[in-house]
């Protein structure tokens, strides 16, 4: 029979092993999975930063002259696709058409909601509207200096002018979304573990 400080450093090694094997585990699906950049977008710019993280908010602008896409939301999975658009030679994805079959689509666990723009009218040009994801993925860690650098550029950003933040998202095998970093300004800040 063990005593119990042995039982005790018994658990606490293995609560350690555990611990490593999960970081490991997830830093390898990390870099295995499929890298997409989202659009961001500022949210509610009084907890935008709280602490030394940026809240994600992944959101893609629908125009003036479009709708909001009849893709239907199949179980807890969104069908992302690249939109022929890129930042600093990697692909940026928005939301698919859950019937289409792209070569390039990736499913991805999470659900979205759309707020459909305003059509021009008369003299009137229309406001975008947009669609924003929730993917599992909200908080970016980072030094406060670059946290708040970060809100800065997300207050800043015009409907009317290209989005200067991106986060990047890697997509698992198993239908994840794990933040890899954030693309600012075309600077890329990459989530490091160690």
């Amino acid at each position: 029979m063990l005593n119990a400080p042995l039982r005790i450093l018994i658990v606490a090694a293995l609560c350690i092993v555990g611990l490593i094997a999960l970081v490991i585990n997830e830093g390898a699906a990390r870099e295995s999975g499929t890298e997409a950049l989202l659009p961001m977008e500022a949210v509610d710019p009084r907890s935008l930063l709280s602490g030394h993280y940026v809240i994600v908010a992944p959101q893609q602008r629908i125009e003036p002259t479009d709708a909001c896409p009849a893709a239907a939301l199949v179980s807890d999975r969104v069908l992302l696709a690249p939109t022929g658009q890129t930042v600093a030679d990697a692909p940026i994805y928005g939301l698919a058409d859950q019937t289409a079959t792209l070569p390039d689509a990736v499913s991805v666990r999470g659900s979205y909601i759309c707020n459909p723009p305003t059509p021009p009218l008369n003299d009137s040009p229309g406001a975008p509207g947009w669609i924003m994801f929730d993917l599992g993925v909200d908080r970016f860690h980072i030094n406060q200096t670059d946290a708040e650098r970060i809100e800065r550029v997300l207050r800043e950003q015009n409907v009317n002018e290209a989005t200067r933040a991106f986060a990047i998202v890697s997509i698992g095998r198993d239908g994840r979304a794990r933040l890899k970093g954030l693309i600012i300004d075309g600077e890329r800040l990459e989530l490091t573990w160690l």
